[in-house]
């Protein structure tokens, strides 16, 4: 999907079926560098393995949406 639509950010969870959210994200990052990548999990112990893998930004799952939707907007640059 990421080289037919070319999004401007992807929302990325750690644990997925097929690949993990970290080898996504390295994937992603090595192809798309401008791609911003926003993980949202529920896994808090994650954090420095997904920051390492090249991610833009790291949230826990149930966190205040004004704080998700404050970084989402920082990435896109959105006033």
């Amino acid at each position: 999907m990421i080289k037919r639509n070319t999004p401007d950010m992807v929302l990325m969870d750690v644990r997925m079926p097929v690949m993990d959210g970290l080898e996504t994200t390295r994937i992603i990052k090595r192809n798309w560098p401008q791609i911003k990548i926003l993980v949202l999990t529920m896994y808090s112990d994650y954090q420095s393995d997904v920051m390492s893998a090249g991610a833009d930004g790291f949230l826990i799952k149930g966190c205040p949406v004004d704080e998700m939707m404050g970084l989402i907007h920082s990435f896109l640059q959105i006033v």
